[in-house]
């Protein structure tokens, strides 16, 4: 009996745990609060990626081994300059051996030519010339034209041929055009600079390989360069406005300098609602000391106000992948979120992109699962 007892007080004192359990490790109470539009002046602090605005990829126009490499990434190269030779000792044997048939089917062939002689009969028979004396002598006809006749009926002797004839050579106009591809291709191995800039790719550089048609270096050149942000619609339209334009600033900051420098797109044509929209500012590069590809802080400032999204500072977290909150789903249930921020102001942080007007963000403090199931307060 004593150990039946036991047992049923057993039972109950797990029961009981587990509803306590169940009570402390149900679905967390939370506060949100909703990503909502504030007019705010513009104010924008950022990474942005930085490009050159002009560049060039080589293609070479033949393929073939790389013989010589003359530059490297890194390098700064001049408009013409040779940066590669392709191997062309296939491409001179070739030549050598169209160059040698060409002289050999053009070359015209001398040789003697056989003498012929031909006997051509006069025009007049001798019974002709007969008669004609016999008429001279009765004094028909003159002397004279008795010769005149006799002349007529003497035969001539035709000699022909003899000498050099020259045959000549065979059409080598096949060989010819095949001899002026075969330059091209060698013309074409010298791989030459489109443009000045620095090199910053160069494709294929293990295997040493160029390939017809396709990449084979990146140049890109060193000013002007572009910086490219995106940014919230409110503020795109009104840094686009005349007011906007006339009181922006722009600076990018290199180390522990600022480059002023100026918006050259903005991208106004993006649809209503739109989370994020282009913008590209653009920047002298005269003293080298920006590096395309890099990321730098680009600031713009203007004196218009516009409507953009913000949520209370407390809302957003920072971790080493950078910011990010805690959205609640419509099942109530966790969904982590990154953003970009913006400016802050009067406790509230402008919210560049991640997140959409009207979308619930819990504000509670404590870190929460993704999918976590939570009830709001």
């Amino acid at each position: 009996m004593k150990h039946k007892y036991l047992q049923r007080l057993g039972m109950v004192t797990v029961m009981m745990a587990a509803v306590l359990t169940a009570g402390c490790f149900g679905p967390k109470k939370v506060a949100v609060t909703e990503a909502t539009q504030r007019d705010l002046p513009v104010r924008i602090s950022s990474d942005a990626n930085v490009t050159a605005l002009n560049k060039a990829t080589i293609e070479p126009a033949t393929s073939g081994q790389v013989a010589t490499l003359a530059v490297k990434v890194g390098d700064d190269v001049k408009q013409g300059q040779v940066v590669a030779t392709l191997d062309t000792s296939s491409l001179q044997e070739q030549l050598n051996t169209l160059l040698t048939k060409i002289k050999e089917q053009a070359t015209a062939t001398v040789h003697a030519a056989p003498q012929t002689t031909t006997v051509v009969p006069g025009a007049v028979s001798q019974a002709d010339v007969e008669r004609a004396r016999e008429m001279m002598a009765n004094g028909i006809i003159t002397e004279k034209e008795y010769a005149t006749i006799a002349s007529r009926a003497q035969t001539t002797t035709v000699t022909s041929g003899g000498g050099y004839v020259t045959t000549p050579g065979a059409d080598t106009s096949s060989l010819q055009a095949a001899i002026a591809q075969v330059q091209a291709q060698i013309a074409q191995a010298q791989i030459v600079a489109p443009i000045n800039g620095k090199v910053t790719a160069i494709y294929n550089e293990d295997r040493k390989v160029a390939i017809a048609g396709k990449p084979f270096m990146m140049i890109q050149e060193t000013s002007p360069v572009v910086a490219t942000l995106t940014i919230p619609q409110g503020f795109a339209m009104a840094l686009a406005s005349p007011e906007g334009k006339a009181s922006v600033k722009v600076r990018l900051k290199v180390d522990d300098k600022e480059l002023p420098g100026e918006i050259t797109y903005i991208n106004t044509n993006a649809p209503a609602g739109s989370p994020g929209v282009l913008l590209k500012a653009t920047f002298q590069n005269t003293d080298n000391i920006i590096k395309p590809g890099e990321f730098y802080t680009l600031v713009i400032e203007s004196d218009v106000k516009a409507s953009v999204l913000t949520l209370p500072e407390k809302a957003i977290h920072e971790g080493k992948d950078g910011k990010y909150v805690y959205v609640v789903t419509a099942d109530d249930t966790v969904d982590v979120r990154v953003v970009e921020t913006g400016e802050k102001a009067d406790g509230f942080i402008v919210i560049m992109n991640g997140l959409s007007a009207g979308e619930k963000v819990i504000t509670s403090k404590g870190s929460f699962q993704l999918g976590e199931k939570i009830t709001i307060q």
